[in-house]
């Protein structure tokens, strides 16, 4: 099966990398939240921005839902490279993306 690679950027600052199989049927923040970080607590339907991280790659930036903009635009700490991460499907696209988690 293949692999991609997530760069994580903790709160603390603390950086780590993790290899996930790449499944269609998951998104990112299961992803990060089975590698141990305390996100995704509405399950990944956008409603309590637990999982709310900066992307790194501008590339991600522009393709948030109506929903998911709603959600961030609650968030005292938004910005244009603000996303939930249940809303991203994983996907080869994301192999060695960085994201910072904001929790």
């Amino acid at each position: 099966m293949e692999k991609i690679a997530i760069n994580i950027i903790d709160v603390d600052g603390e950086k780590y990398a993790i290899d996930c199989v790449l499944d269609p049927a998951l998104n990112l923040m299961e992803v990060v939240r089975d590698a141990g970080f305390p996100i995704g607590n509405c399950g990944g339907i956008a409603l309590c921005a637990s999982c709310h991280c900066y992307i790194e790659e501008e590339r991600f930036f522009n393709l948030k839902s109506d929903l998911e903009e709603d959600m961030l635009d609650q968030l005292h700490d938004y910005n244009d490279n603000s996303r939930l991460i249940c809303q991203i499907p994983l996907s080869e696209k994301l192999n060695g993306i960085t994201i910072t988690l904001k929790y």
